[in-house]
Protein backbone atom coordinates (compact mmCIF):
# COMPACT_ATOMS: atom_id res chain seq x y z
CA UNK A 1 0.00 0.00 0.00
CA UNK A 2 1.20 3.62 -0.77
CA UNK A 3 0.45 5.89 1.96
CA UNK A 4 0.44 9.86 1.89
CA UNK A 5 -0.80 12.14 4.55
CA UNK A 6 -3.15 14.79 3.62
CA UNK A 7 -1.80 18.62 3.89
CA UNK A 8 -2.77 20.49 7.05
CA UNK A 9 -6.01 21.93 7.63
CA UNK A 10 -5.32 25.13 9.09
CA UNK A 11 -5.18 27.10 6.00
CA UNK A 12 -8.90 26.38 6.30
CA UNK A 13 -9.49 29.34 8.95
CA UNK A 14 -12.37 31.48 10.07
CA UNK A 15 -13.19 33.91 7.20
CA UNK A 16 -9.84 32.91 4.69
CA UNK A 17 -10.53 32.78 0.63
CA UNK A 18 -8.24 31.45 -1.06
CA UNK A 19 -7.64 31.62 -4.85
CA UNK A 20 -6.48 29.23 -7.02
CA UNK A 21 -4.24 29.27 -9.77
CA UNK A 22 -4.93 27.60 -13.06
CA UNK A 23 -2.30 26.44 -15.41
CA UNK A 24 -2.13 25.18 -18.95
CA UNK A 25 -0.94 22.07 -19.88
CA UNK A 26 1.67 22.09 -22.95
CA UNK A 27 2.33 19.49 -25.80
CA UNK A 28 2.65 16.34 -24.91
CA UNK A 29 5.38 13.48 -26.16
CA UNK A 30 4.94 10.70 -27.66
CA UNK A 31 4.98 8.60 -24.60
CA UNK A 32 2.20 10.97 -23.28
CA UNK A 33 0.41 10.16 -25.81
CA UNK A 34 1.25 6.21 -25.53
CA UNK A 35 0.04 6.57 -22.09
CA UNK A 36 -3.53 8.65 -23.19
CA UNK A 37 -4.43 5.88 -25.26
CA UNK A 38 -4.15 3.39 -22.42
CA UNK A 39 -6.36 4.98 -20.42
CA UNK A 40 -9.32 3.33 -18.99
CA UNK A 41 -13.11 4.91 -20.22
CA UNK A 42 -14.58 4.76 -17.09
CA UNK A 43 -13.76 4.70 -13.44
CA UNK A 44 -15.83 3.49 -10.67
CA UNK A 45 -16.78 5.32 -6.67
CA UNK A 46 -17.91 3.81 -4.10
CA UNK A 47 -20.66 5.44 -2.01
CA UNK A 48 -22.49 4.11 1.22
CA UNK A 49 -25.68 5.85 0.33
CA UNK A 50 -27.12 6.37 -3.11
CA UNK A 51 -27.88 10.12 -4.29
CA UNK A 52 -31.55 10.55 -3.92
CA UNK A 53 -31.65 14.32 -5.67
CA UNK A 54 -31.10 16.00 -8.57
CA UNK A 55 -30.88 19.36 -6.73
CA UNK A 56 -28.82 19.06 -3.65
CA UNK A 57 -30.04 22.49 -2.23
CA UNK A 58 -32.93 21.37 -0.83
CA UNK A 59 -33.54 21.02 3.31
CA UNK A 60 -33.87 17.00 2.18
CA UNK A 61 -31.28 16.66 -0.14
CA UNK A 62 -28.32 18.51 1.36
CA UNK A 63 -26.26 15.41 2.29
CA UNK A 64 -22.54 14.41 0.98
CA UNK A 65 -23.87 11.76 -1.02
CA UNK A 66 -25.71 14.13 -3.75
CA UNK A 67 -22.09 16.31 -3.32
CA UNK A 68 -20.42 13.75 -4.48
CA UNK A 69 -22.51 14.11 -7.66
CA UNK A 70 -23.23 17.33 -7.82
CA UNK A 71 -18.97 18.11 -7.87
CA UNK A 72 -18.98 16.78 -11.62
CA UNK A 73 -23.00 17.99 -13.15
CA UNK A 74 -22.98 21.20 -11.48
CA UNK A 75 -21.18 24.37 -12.02
CA UNK A 76 -21.20 27.83 -9.67
CA UNK A 77 -18.88 30.95 -9.23
CA UNK A 78 -17.17 29.17 -6.09
CA UNK A 79 -16.30 26.00 -5.05
CA UNK A 80 -14.70 24.45 -1.88
CA UNK A 81 -11.17 22.99 -2.01
CA UNK A 82 -8.27 21.54 -0.10
CA UNK A 83 -7.23 25.17 0.14
CA UNK A 84 -10.37 26.59 0.92
CA UNK A 85 -12.82 28.56 -1.37
CA UNK A 86 -11.54 28.80 -5.02
CA UNK A 87 -13.58 30.65 -7.84
CA UNK A 88 -14.35 28.78 -10.82
CA UNK A 89 -13.66 31.22 -13.94
CA UNK A 90 -14.65 28.61 -16.51
CA UNK A 91 -17.90 29.66 -15.13
CA UNK A 92 -18.15 33.47 -14.64
CA UNK A 93 -16.05 36.13 -12.46
CA UNK A 94 -17.41 38.82 -9.66
CA UNK A 95 -15.93 41.69 -8.10
CA UNK A 96 -16.62 43.73 -4.89
CA UNK A 97 -18.08 47.16 -6.68
CA UNK A 98 -19.32 49.26 -3.31
CA UNK A 99 -18.90 48.66 0.40
CA UNK A 100 -21.81 50.91 1.03
CA UNK A 101 -23.87 49.29 0.62
CA UNK A 102 -22.21 46.01 -0.12
CA UNK A 103 -22.37 45.32 -3.84
CA UNK A 104 -20.82 42.90 -6.13
CA UNK A 105 -20.95 42.42 -10.18
CA UNK A 106 -21.44 38.94 -11.17
CA UNK A 107 -20.32 38.01 -15.21
CA UNK A 108 -21.46 34.44 -15.97
CA UNK A 109 -19.33 33.03 -18.95
CA UNK A 110 -20.87 33.87 -22.55
CA UNK A 111 -20.62 30.64 -22.92
CA UNK A 112 -21.75 28.97 -20.34
CA UNK A 113 -25.14 26.54 -20.73
CA UNK A 114 -26.81 23.72 -19.81
CA UNK A 115 -26.15 20.32 -21.21
CA UNK A 116 -28.90 21.04 -23.30
CA UNK A 117 -28.01 24.18 -25.17
CA UNK A 118 -29.99 26.02 -23.05
CA UNK A 119 -27.62 29.73 -22.05
CA UNK A 120 -26.92 29.91 -18.41
CA UNK A 121 -28.35 33.59 -17.42
CA UNK A 122 -29.99 35.94 -15.62
CA UNK A 123 -33.32 33.38 -15.08
CA UNK A 124 -30.96 30.60 -13.51
CA UNK A 125 -29.83 33.26 -11.02
CA UNK A 126 -33.32 34.60 -10.23
CA UNK A 127 -34.54 31.35 -9.32
CA UNK A 128 -31.68 30.53 -7.06
CA UNK A 129 -32.56 34.31 -5.10
CA UNK A 130 -36.12 33.36 -4.53
CA UNK A 131 -35.65 29.28 -3.21
CA UNK A 132 -32.86 30.64 -0.96
CA UNK A 133 -33.71 34.12 0.35
CA UNK A 134 -36.80 33.39 2.80
CA UNK A 135 -38.55 36.57 0.98
CA UNK A 136 -40.96 34.38 -1.34
CA UNK A 137 -43.51 33.58 1.21
CA UNK A 138 -47.00 33.09 1.36
CA UNK A 139 -47.87 34.56 4.72
CA UNK A 140 -45.53 33.70 6.98
CA UNK A 141 -44.38 30.07 5.16
CA UNK A 142 -41.44 30.24 2.70
CA UNK A 143 -42.65 28.23 -0.55
CA UNK A 144 -39.26 26.87 -1.06
CA UNK A 145 -37.95 24.86 1.21
CA UNK A 146 -34.26 25.56 0.57
CA UNK A 147 -31.30 23.99 3.02
CA UNK A 148 -30.40 27.57 4.79
CA UNK A 149 -31.25 31.25 3.70
CA UNK A 150 -27.34 31.80 4.79
CA UNK A 151 -26.31 34.74 3.41
CA UNK A 152 -29.34 35.10 0.72
CA UNK A 153 -31.45 36.80 3.43
CA UNK A 154 -29.26 39.76 3.55
CA UNK A 155 -29.63 40.43 -0.49
CA UNK A 156 -31.95 42.66 -2.43
CA UNK A 157 -33.97 41.06 -5.39
CA UNK A 158 -30.96 41.24 -8.18
CA UNK A 159 -32.11 43.68 -10.74
CA UNK A 160 -31.51 42.43 -14.43
CA UNK A 161 -33.37 41.47 -17.63
CA UNK A 162 -34.32 37.83 -19.47
CA UNK A 163 -31.19 36.59 -21.14
CA UNK A 164 -28.61 38.81 -18.99
CA UNK A 165 -25.24 37.60 -18.02
CA UNK A 166 -24.43 39.80 -15.85
CA UNK A 167 -26.02 40.85 -12.66
CA UNK A 168 -25.37 42.46 -8.89
CA UNK A 169 -26.08 41.41 -5.57
CA UNK A 170 -26.73 44.21 -3.62
CA UNK A 171 -26.68 43.12 0.54
CA UNK A 172 -29.38 45.24 2.38
CA UNK A 173 -26.54 44.51 5.35
CA UNK A 174 -23.02 43.18 4.98
CA UNK A 175 -22.64 39.52 5.20
CA UNK A 176 -19.16 37.68 6.12
CA UNK A 177 -18.97 35.20 3.56
CA UNK A 178 -20.25 37.36 0.91
CA UNK A 179 -17.23 35.96 -1.40
CA UNK A 180 -18.67 32.63 -0.97
CA UNK A 181 -21.93 33.14 -1.35
CA UNK A 182 -22.51 31.22 -4.71
CA UNK A 183 -21.46 27.96 -3.99
CA UNK A 184 -23.30 24.83 -4.66
CA UNK A 185 -26.26 23.85 -7.03
CA UNK A 186 -27.51 26.61 -9.08
CA UNK A 187 -30.40 24.46 -10.61
CA UNK A 188 -32.19 25.20 -14.34
CA UNK A 189 -34.95 27.95 -14.24
CA UNK A 190 -36.28 26.56 -17.21
CA UNK A 191 -36.95 23.16 -16.30
CA UNK A 192 -38.69 24.54 -13.28
CA UNK A 193 -40.65 26.84 -15.02
CA UNK A 194 -42.08 24.35 -17.50
CA UNK A 195 -42.44 22.00 -14.86
CA UNK A 196 -44.43 24.92 -12.66
CA UNK A 197 -46.85 25.23 -15.91
CA UNK A 198 -44.70 28.62 -17.35
CA UNK A 199 -43.27 29.21 -20.74
CA UNK A 200 -39.29 29.36 -20.82
CA UNK A 201 -39.63 31.18 -23.94
CA UNK A 202 -37.91 34.25 -24.51
CA UNK A 203 -34.93 33.26 -22.04
CA UNK A 204 -37.49 32.86 -19.31
CA UNK A 205 -38.89 35.99 -18.97
CA UNK A 206 -42.54 34.45 -17.35
CA UNK A 207 -40.61 33.09 -14.69
CA UNK A 208 -38.68 36.28 -14.27
CA UNK A 209 -41.66 38.37 -13.90
CA UNK A 210 -43.22 36.29 -11.70
CA UNK A 211 -40.79 36.50 -9.12
CA UNK A 212 -40.11 40.16 -9.59
CA UNK A 213 -43.84 41.06 -9.40
CA UNK A 214 -44.09 38.33 -6.28
CA UNK A 215 -46.86 36.16 -8.43
CA UNK A 216 -47.20 33.37 -5.34
CA UNK A 217 -49.86 31.54 -7.13
CA UNK A 218 -47.90 31.37 -9.97
CA UNK A 219 -45.02 30.61 -8.16
CA UNK A 220 -46.04 27.44 -5.95
CA UNK A 221 -45.75 25.03 -8.56
CA UNK A 222 -42.40 25.85 -9.93
CA UNK A 223 -41.59 26.01 -5.81
CA UNK A 224 -42.87 22.52 -5.78
CA UNK A 225 -41.37 21.60 -8.25
CA UNK A 226 -37.82 22.85 -6.76
CA UNK A 227 -38.61 21.39 -3.69
CA UNK A 228 -39.46 17.60 -4.67
CA UNK A 229 -39.42 17.13 -8.50
CA UNK A 230 -35.68 16.67 -9.06
CA UNK A 231 -35.72 13.57 -6.26
CA UNK A 232 -34.73 10.14 -7.30
CA UNK A 233 -37.49 7.46 -6.11
CA UNK A 234 -35.96 5.42 -3.36
CA UNK A 235 -32.83 3.40 -3.76
CA UNK A 236 -32.42 4.70 -7.14
CA UNK A 237 -33.72 2.05 -9.29
CA UNK A 238 -33.88 5.04 -12.72
CA UNK A 239 -33.07 8.47 -13.13
CA UNK A 240 -35.60 10.62 -14.01
CA UNK A 241 -36.49 11.79 -18.07
CA UNK A 242 -33.05 13.23 -19.15
CA UNK A 243 -34.58 16.52 -20.38
CA UNK A 244 -35.51 17.57 -16.92
CA UNK A 245 -31.61 16.96 -15.47
CA UNK A 246 -29.59 19.19 -17.95
CA UNK A 247 -26.05 19.05 -16.59
CA UNK A 248 -23.87 22.45 -16.30
CA UNK A 249 -20.91 20.43 -15.38
CA UNK A 250 -18.24 18.77 -17.12
CA UNK A 251 -20.09 15.46 -16.57
CA UNK A 252 -24.16 14.91 -17.14
CA UNK A 253 -26.39 12.08 -15.73
CA UNK A 254 -26.80 9.54 -18.01
CA UNK A 255 -28.70 6.72 -15.97
CA UNK A 256 -29.13 4.56 -12.66
CA UNK A 257 -29.89 1.32 -12.27
CA UNK A 258 -29.92 -0.62 -8.57
CA UNK A 259 -28.76 2.38 -6.36
CA UNK A 260 -25.59 2.73 -9.65
CA UNK A 261 -25.17 5.91 -10.80
CA UNK A 262 -23.34 6.79 -14.54
CA UNK A 263 -22.30 9.47 -15.27
CA UNK A 264 -21.00 10.70 -19.06
CA UNK A 265 -18.83 13.91 -20.67
CA UNK A 266 -20.92 16.68 -21.14
CA UNK A 267 -20.15 17.30 -24.82
CA UNK A 268 -21.48 20.90 -24.39
CA UNK A 269 -19.45 21.62 -21.51
CA UNK A 270 -17.41 25.14 -22.49
CA UNK A 271 -14.57 24.47 -20.56
CA UNK A 272 -11.18 23.46 -20.81
CA UNK A 273 -9.89 23.57 -17.25
CA UNK A 274 -12.61 21.57 -16.48
CA UNK A 275 -13.24 19.52 -19.27
CA UNK A 276 -13.66 15.65 -18.20
CA UNK A 277 -10.71 13.61 -18.48
CA UNK A 278 -12.33 10.22 -18.27
CA UNK A 279 -15.44 9.52 -20.28
CA UNK A 280 -17.62 7.91 -17.50
CA UNK A 281 -17.51 8.29 -14.17
CA UNK A 282 -20.02 5.21 -12.17
CA UNK A 283 -21.04 5.92 -8.62
CA UNK A 284 -21.84 2.74 -7.06
CA UNK A 285 -23.74 2.31 -3.91
CA UNK A 286 -21.65 -0.35 -1.35
CA UNK A 287 -21.75 -0.43 2.46
CA UNK A 288 -18.68 0.51 3.88
CA UNK A 289 -18.24 -2.81 5.47
CA UNK A 290 -17.47 -4.24 1.64
CA UNK A 291 -16.06 -1.13 0.45
CA UNK A 292 -12.50 -2.61 0.74
CA UNK A 293 -13.34 -5.51 -0.37
CA UNK A 294 -14.85 -3.72 -3.67
CA UNK A 295 -11.41 -2.40 -4.40
CA UNK A 296 -9.70 -5.50 -3.67
CA UNK A 297 -11.84 -7.13 -6.25
CA UNK A 298 -11.74 -3.75 -8.79
CA UNK A 299 -15.20 -3.34 -8.47
CA UNK A 300 -14.49 -0.06 -7.64
CA UNK A 301 -11.67 2.29 -8.12
CA UNK A 302 -12.04 4.58 -4.87
CA UNK A 303 -13.03 4.33 -1.45
CA UNK A 304 -13.71 7.23 1.02
CA UNK A 305 -15.82 5.15 3.88
CA UNK A 306 -18.15 7.36 5.82
CA UNK A 307 -17.05 5.61 9.02
CA UNK A 308 -13.33 4.19 8.65
CA UNK A 309 -12.00 2.23 11.68
CA UNK A 310 -8.69 1.08 12.80
CA UNK A 311 -9.99 -2.58 10.71
CA UNK A 312 -10.59 -1.00 7.60
CA UNK A 313 -7.09 0.71 7.77
CA UNK A 314 -5.79 -2.68 8.45
CA UNK A 315 -7.62 -4.26 5.88
CA UNK A 316 -6.67 -1.63 2.53
CA UNK A 317 -2.81 -2.14 4.04
CA UNK A 318 -3.10 -6.03 3.54
CA UNK A 319 -4.09 -5.20 -0.24
CA UNK A 320 -0.24 -3.72 -0.96
CA UNK A 321 1.11 -1.20 -3.12
CA UNK A 322 -2.16 -2.11 -6.24
CA UNK A 323 -3.68 0.45 -3.52
CA UNK A 324 -2.59 4.20 -2.95
CA UNK A 325 -3.91 5.25 0.67
CA UNK A 326 -4.52 8.88 1.61
CA UNK A 327 -5.84 9.54 5.69
CA UNK A 328 -6.72 12.37 7.61
CA UNK A 329 -9.02 13.63 9.95
CA UNK A 330 -10.99 16.40 8.01
CA UNK A 331 -13.59 18.84 8.75
CA UNK A 332 -16.44 16.25 9.57
CA UNK A 333 -17.05 16.22 13.04
CA UNK A 334 -20.08 13.64 14.52
CA UNK A 335 -21.93 15.00 17.33
CA UNK A 336 -25.20 13.70 19.03
CA UNK A 337 -28.52 16.08 18.01
CA UNK A 338 -30.98 16.19 21.35
CA UNK A 339 -35.03 16.67 20.81
CA UNK A 340 -35.53 19.96 22.83
CA UNK A 341 -39.04 20.22 21.86
CA UNK A 342 -41.81 20.94 23.78
CA UNK A 343 -42.67 17.75 24.18
CA UNK A 344 -38.97 16.44 23.61
CA UNK A 345 -36.72 14.11 25.40
CA UNK A 346 -34.19 16.21 26.03
CA UNK A 347 -36.45 19.49 27.05
CA UNK A 348 -34.96 20.23 30.70
CA UNK A 349 -31.23 21.30 30.42
CA UNK A 350 -30.60 18.80 33.09
CA UNK A 351 -31.37 16.01 31.26
CA UNK A 352 -29.63 17.20 28.50
CA UNK A 353 -26.41 17.97 31.65
CA UNK A 354 -26.98 14.06 32.68
CA UNK A 355 -27.18 12.75 28.76
CA UNK A 356 -23.92 14.58 28.55
CA UNK A 357 -22.21 13.10 31.57
CA UNK A 358 -22.76 9.87 30.53
CA UNK A 359 -21.61 9.70 26.94
CA UNK A 360 -18.32 8.14 26.94
CA UNK A 361 -16.45 10.41 24.16
CA UNK A 362 -13.09 9.10 25.20
CA UNK A 363 -13.55 5.93 24.83
CA UNK A 364 -15.48 6.75 21.68
CA UNK A 365 -12.35 8.24 20.34
CA UNK A 366 -9.98 5.83 21.38
CA UNK A 367 -11.44 2.50 20.10
CA UNK A 368 -13.04 3.87 16.86
CA UNK A 369 -10.58 7.27 16.10
CA UNK A 370 -7.30 6.57 17.28
CA UNK A 371 -6.59 3.51 15.37
CA UNK A 372 -7.02 5.32 12.08
CA UNK A 373 -5.56 8.82 13.38
CA UNK A 374 -3.36 8.31 16.20
CA UNK A 375 -3.16 12.09 17.12
CA UNK A 376 -7.17 12.32 17.60
CA UNK A 377 -8.62 13.84 20.61
CA UNK A 378 -12.01 14.28 21.95
CA UNK A 379 -13.51 17.29 20.14
CA UNK A 380 -15.03 20.06 22.22
CA UNK A 381 -16.05 23.15 20.03
CA UNK A 382 -19.19 23.69 17.25
CA UNK A 383 -17.67 25.73 15.23
CA UNK A 384 -13.97 25.22 15.03
CA UNK A 385 -11.97 21.94 15.00
CA UNK A 386 -8.62 20.62 16.15
CA UNK A 387 -6.85 21.30 13.10
CA UNK A 388 -7.88 25.27 12.83
CA UNK A 389 -5.04 27.86 14.33
CA UNK A 390 -7.78 29.45 17.09
CA UNK A 391 -9.18 26.28 18.55
CA UNK A 392 -7.24 26.26 21.73
CA UNK A 393 -7.74 30.25 21.94
CA UNK A 394 -11.55 29.81 21.79
CA UNK A 395 -11.41 26.87 23.86
CA UNK A 396 -9.91 28.41 26.56
CA UNK A 397 -12.49 31.75 26.17
CA UNK A 398 -15.19 28.96 26.77
CA UNK A 399 -14.93 27.29 30.20
CA UNK A 400 -17.96 25.16 29.91
CA UNK A 401 -17.17 23.44 26.47
CA UNK A 402 -14.48 21.24 28.35
CA UNK A 403 -16.94 20.53 31.31
CA UNK A 404 -18.00 16.62 30.15
CA UNK A 405 -14.04 15.78 29.33
CA UNK A 406 -14.70 13.13 31.80
CA UNK A 407 -17.64 10.17 32.36
CA UNK A 408 -19.25 11.79 35.29
CA UNK A 409 -22.59 8.35 36.07
CA UNK A 410 -22.92 9.56 39.76
CA UNK A 411 -23.42 12.98 38.95
CA UNK A 412 -25.97 12.18 35.85
CA UNK A 413 -28.03 10.41 38.66
CA UNK A 414 -27.97 13.24 40.38
CA UNK A 415 -29.03 15.18 37.73
CA UNK A 416 -31.76 12.81 36.52
CA UNK A 417 -33.48 13.06 40.26
CA UNK A 418 -33.22 16.75 40.11
CA UNK A 419 -35.36 16.40 36.90
CA UNK A 420 -37.35 14.29 38.49
CA UNK A 421 -36.76 11.16 36.22
CA UNK A 422 -37.64 8.28 38.78
CA UNK A 423 -37.57 5.83 35.81
CA UNK A 424 -34.99 4.91 32.69
CA UNK A 425 -35.94 7.58 30.37
CA UNK A 426 -36.12 5.81 26.90
CA UNK A 427 -33.82 7.22 24.54
CA UNK A 428 -34.45 6.33 20.40
CA UNK A 429 -31.14 7.00 18.48
CA UNK A 430 -31.13 7.57 14.84
CA UNK A 431 -28.86 6.94 12.39
CA UNK A 432 -27.92 5.46 9.20
CA UNK A 433 -28.32 1.97 8.97
CA UNK A 434 -25.55 1.83 6.63
CA UNK A 435 -23.27 2.62 9.27
CA UNK A 436 -21.45 0.02 11.60
CA UNK A 437 -19.58 2.46 13.25
CA UNK A 438 -22.71 4.16 14.22
CA UNK A 439 -24.14 1.39 15.53
CA UNK A 440 -21.40 0.35 17.39
CA UNK A 441 -20.88 3.67 19.12
CA UNK A 442 -24.58 3.50 20.28
CA UNK A 443 -23.90 0.53 21.70
CA UNK A 444 -21.16 2.22 23.99
CA UNK A 445 -23.23 4.65 24.36
CA UNK A 446 -25.81 2.30 26.04
CA UNK A 447 -23.64 0.74 28.35
CA UNK A 448 -23.00 3.58 30.00
CA UNK A 449 -25.56 5.59 30.02
CA UNK A 450 -28.06 3.05 30.88
CA UNK A 451 -26.57 2.94 33.87
CA UNK A 452 -27.36 6.73 34.66
CA UNK A 453 -30.95 6.68 33.95
CA UNK A 454 -31.75 6.44 30.61
CA UNK A 455 -32.25 3.25 28.13
CA UNK A 456 -30.86 3.89 24.77
CA UNK A 457 -32.73 2.33 22.22
CA UNK A 458 -31.18 1.73 19.07
CA UNK A 459 -33.07 3.00 15.89
CA UNK A 460 -31.27 2.42 12.90
CA UNK A 461 -32.81 3.28 9.73
CA UNK A 462 -32.13 4.39 5.66
CA UNK A 463 -34.16 6.92 5.58
CA UNK A 464 -32.52 8.87 8.46
CA UNK A 465 -32.12 12.05 6.28
CA UNK A 466 -35.96 12.54 5.66
CA UNK A 467 -36.54 11.55 9.58
CA UNK A 468 -34.47 14.30 11.01
CA UNK A 469 -37.10 16.84 9.59
CA UNK A 470 -40.04 14.41 11.38
CA UNK A 471 -39.90 15.93 15.44
CA UNK A 472 -40.97 13.27 17.50
CA UNK A 473 -39.85 9.96 15.59
CA UNK A 474 -36.66 10.43 17.53
CA UNK A 475 -34.90 11.79 21.15
CA UNK A 476 -30.85 11.74 19.41
CA UNK A 477 -29.62 12.05 16.09
CA UNK A 478 -26.09 10.54 15.83
CA UNK A 479 -24.42 11.83 12.58
CA UNK A 480 -22.10 13.71 10.86
CA UNK A 481 -21.76 17.74 9.87
CA UNK A 482 -19.38 18.51 7.01
CA UNK A 483 -17.41 21.51 7.67
CA UNK A 484 -16.52 24.52 5.32
CA UNK A 485 -13.94 26.76 7.42
CA UNK A 486 -16.59 29.70 6.52
CA UNK A 487 -17.53 32.15 8.85
CA UNK A 488 -21.40 31.81 8.84
CA UNK A 489 -22.25 28.48 7.10
CA UNK A 490 -23.19 26.94 10.42
CA UNK A 491 -25.98 29.69 11.44
CA UNK A 492 -29.03 28.03 10.10
CA UNK A 493 -27.97 25.02 12.51
CA UNK A 494 -27.95 26.96 15.49
CA UNK A 495 -30.04 29.67 15.09
CA UNK A 496 -33.63 29.18 16.76
CA UNK A 497 -35.43 29.36 13.80
CA UNK A 498 -32.70 27.29 11.53
CA UNK A 499 -33.95 24.87 8.88
CA UNK A 500 -31.69 22.61 10.19
CA UNK A 501 -31.68 22.78 13.99
CA UNK A 502 -33.68 19.51 13.99
CA UNK A 503 -33.76 19.38 17.47
CA UNK A 504 -35.18 22.76 18.09
CA UNK A 505 -33.01 24.46 20.34
CA UNK A 506 -33.95 27.77 20.95
CA UNK A 507 -31.45 30.67 22.56
CA UNK A 508 -32.21 34.74 22.10
CA UNK A 509 -28.42 35.16 22.91
CA UNK A 510 -27.50 32.54 20.79
CA UNK A 511 -29.49 34.07 17.73
CA UNK A 512 -28.14 37.68 18.60
CA UNK A 513 -24.60 36.15 18.13
CA UNK A 514 -25.23 35.08 15.18
CA UNK A 515 -26.88 37.62 13.10
CA UNK A 516 -24.00 39.73 14.56
CA UNK A 517 -21.58 37.28 12.95
CA UNK A 518 -23.32 36.76 9.85
CA UNK A 519 -22.76 40.69 9.18
CA UNK A 520 -19.30 41.22 10.60
CA UNK A 521 -16.76 41.62 8.11
CA UNK A 522 -13.63 41.99 11.05
CA UNK A 523 -11.94 38.82 11.32
CA UNK A 524 -10.78 39.73 14.91
CA UNK A 525 -14.28 40.83 15.70
CA UNK A 526 -15.57 37.67 14.88
CA UNK A 527 -13.53 35.56 16.50
CA UNK A 528 -14.47 37.25 19.77
CA UNK A 529 -18.08 36.63 18.82
CA UNK A 530 -17.81 33.51 18.33
CA UNK A 531 -15.93 32.49 22.19
CA UNK A 532 -19.19 33.84 23.35
CA UNK A 533 -21.02 31.44 21.11
CA UNK A 534 -19.30 28.50 21.76
CA UNK A 535 -19.91 29.36 25.78
CA UNK A 536 -23.33 29.65 25.29
CA UNK A 537 -24.11 26.27 22.79
CA UNK A 538 -22.05 24.19 25.60
CA UNK A 539 -23.88 26.03 29.03
CA UNK A 540 -27.18 24.91 27.38
CA UNK A 541 -26.03 21.83 25.68
CA UNK A 542 -27.13 22.65 22.06
CA UNK A 543 -25.98 18.81 21.38
CA UNK A 544 -23.16 16.42 22.14
CA UNK A 545 -20.25 17.15 19.77
CA UNK A 546 -18.20 13.48 19.90
CA UNK A 547 -14.92 13.82 17.45
CA UNK A 548 -13.66 15.49 14.43
CA UNK A 549 -13.47 12.69 11.57
CA UNK A 550 -10.99 10.04 10.90
CA UNK A 551 -10.99 9.97 7.07
CA UNK A 552 -9.59 7.53 4.32
CA UNK A 553 -9.37 7.89 0.33
CA UNK A 554 -7.95 4.97 -1.27
CA UNK A 555 -7.57 4.41 -4.66
CA UNK A 556 -6.33 2.51 -7.22
CA UNK A 557 -2.66 3.28 -7.89
CA UNK A 558 -2.95 3.46 -11.47
CA UNK A 559 -5.43 6.15 -11.00
CA UNK A 560 -4.22 10.24 -11.31
CA UNK A 561 -5.03 13.36 -10.02
CA UNK A 562 -6.74 12.23 -6.81
CA UNK A 563 -6.29 14.43 -4.19
CA UNK A 564 -7.66 14.71 -1.03
CA UNK A 565 -10.52 17.34 0.17
CA UNK A 566 -10.97 17.52 3.87
CA UNK A 567 -14.13 20.05 3.34
CA UNK A 568 -17.40 18.99 2.63
CA UNK A 569 -16.94 18.33 -0.85
CA UNK A 570 -15.38 15.06 -0.60
CA UNK A 571 -12.78 13.81 -2.95
CA UNK A 572 -14.62 14.02 -5.83
CA UNK A 573 -14.27 17.94 -5.85
CA UNK A 574 -11.70 17.39 -8.97
CA UNK A 575 -13.06 14.20 -10.59
CA UNK A 576 -13.14 15.57 -13.67
CA UNK A 577 -9.29 15.50 -13.79
CA UNK A 578 -9.19 11.88 -12.97
CA UNK A 579 -7.26 9.25 -15.17
CA UNK A 580 -6.74 5.32 -14.87
CA UNK A 581 -4.08 3.19 -16.79
CA UNK A 582 -6.12 0.61 -18.78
Amino acid sequence: MRTKRAASLAALSVGALFLGACGSAGGGTESEATEDANLASSISVAISQAPDFYNGGTSKSNSVYNTYVDNLVHSNFSEYSPEGVIRNEEFGTFEKTSDDPLTVKYTINEDAQWSDGTPIDFDDILLNWAAFSGKVVEGEAEIFEPSSNNGYEYLAMPEGEAGAKEFEYVFETPYADWENLMIGSLMPAHIAAEQGGMSSENDGEELIAAIQDSDIAGLKPVAEFWNTGWGYAEGLPSLPDAALIPSSGPYKLDNAAGGNLTLTKNENYWGDEREAATESIIFKTIEDTEAVQALQNGDVDIIEPSGPTGDTKDQIEAIGDSVTTVTDTGMTFTHIDLDQSENGVFKDLKVREAFSKCVPRQDIVDKFVTPVAPDATVLNLREYQQSQPEYEEVLEAAPSASKYDEVDLEGAKELMEEAGKTAPVDVRMLFSSASQLRADITALIKASCDQAGFNIIASPDAEWTTKLDELGSWDAALFGWAGSGLVASGQSIYDSEGVQNYGKFKSEKVDELWDEIATTTDADRVLELKKELEEELAKNVYNVVLYTQAEIVAHNSSMENVVYNPTQSGVTWNAFKWTKQA
